[in-house]
């Protein structure tokens, strides 16, 4: 199996590598972890979870795990990170403002805004799983959330920006409904900042290409994906490495590959969750692989001003995707992240 995997990650490099004779010198990749601030202090029954965190059942209100979670991300290399967030006054918005940005070593670290757009979901009228922006309580909403978001955080200190423009991650925009360019135009007129959005677009289907996908280029100013998991495609249990270099990579490529796409790819070292899902498992050596191959592919993008890579996640213990270390696997993932940095 690994001769196999190598054999496949040399290929997924190779085609990421610049043209030969072009200049091998670019940017540090910028790597930003997803963060779930919705832990409360020793209460953890609000869905079944994988692992043993080593802090316990921690609150994501405490400064004190804050900071040893900024600790743990900057001594391994990781850049910033993508805070969930589901609206003003909601536990995540609170636990984000008590615990990450009152953490005494906070400015060790970056963060942006991980907008959970589902939260507009309700306003539409319908009962499945989109976001209708022909709907006017949708874009409403949308835009009441950015200012709230623009007065609360995009002129924080060590907020992540992207060519001085406050970032914002926007959660499976490959489900919104009418959403076009315009819309973001509207929303970034009327808020008064240029906000830079990166859409979840790339999956499988009609998403494995910007061509065809809901949501090609030119509507958001990056494009990534969250989690390429979907059980149809996966073989239970398998390292999550071999899955992502067969299932995802072929994706990913179709997307980086474009001109007028700046692609952001996401690396997950393993999943289980709570739902039942077929399982990946994971490997701290077949994480860092993953990283060098996202890397690669990040670098190598034609539309980007610098790479970004993503990892899912930092601590979403309910599905089984976390780097914090654990009493399961103690530093292991964190430890690959810190030798890819240095290796890069």
């Amino acid at each position: 199996m690994m001769h196999l995997l190598s054999a496949m990650l040399l290929s997924v490099s190779a085609s990421a590598a610049p043209p030969e004779g072009a200049d091998t010198e670019r940017p540090a990749v910028d790597l930003l972890a997803y963060y779930y601030p919705w832990y409360d202090t020793g209460d953890w029954s609000r869905h079944p979870y994988v692992d043993t965190p080593t802090l316990g059942r921690y609150g994501t209100d405490d400064p004190a795990v804050a900071a040893q979670h900024i600790m743990w991300c900057r001594d391994a290399g990781i850049t910033g990170l993508c805070v969930s967030w589901w609206g003003e006054g909601t536990q995540t918005d609170r636990h984000l403002r008590a615990g990450l940005l009152a953490a005494d070593n906070a400015e060790d670290i970056a963060f942006c805004i991980y907008y959970e757009s589902l939260k507009l979901d309700r306003l539409d009228g319908t009962t499945d799983t989109s976001v209708d922006f022909a709907h006017p309580a949708v874009m409403e909403q949308f835009i009441a959330d950015m200012r709230y978001l623009a007065s609360t955080y995009f002129e924080h200190e060590h907020y992540y920006r992207i060519d001085g423009r406050p970032v914002v991650g926007l959660y499976v925009t490959r489900v919104f409904r009418g959403f076009t360019a315009e819309h973001a135009a509207q929303m970034r007129e009327a808020v008064g900042v240029d906000v830079f959005l990166i859409g979840d677009e790339a999956y499988y289907g009609p998403q494995d290409a910007p061509a065809t996908a809901r949501h090609g280029a030119g509507v958001f100013d990056a494009y990534s994906a969250y989690n390429m998991h979907t059980d149809p495609r996966i073989e239970d249990g398998e390292p999550a490495l071999a899955y992502m270099l067969r299932e995802a990579w072929p994706v990913y490529t179709r997307w980086a590959e474009d001109p007028g796409v700046w692609f952001m790819p996401k690396v997950m070292p393993s999943y289980q969750d709570f739902r039942g899902h077929d399982t990946l498992s994971g490997s701290p050596e077949g994480f860092e692989q993953m990283l060098h191959a996202a890397a690669e592919l990040a670098a190598s993008d034609p539309a980007a001003s610098r790479p970004v890579v993503f990892i899912t996640s930092f601590n979403e213990w309910w599905e089984g995707s976390t780097i914090e270390p654990t009493d399961e696997y103690g530093t292991g993932y964190l430890d690959a992240v810190a030798r890819w940095r240095a290796a890069e």
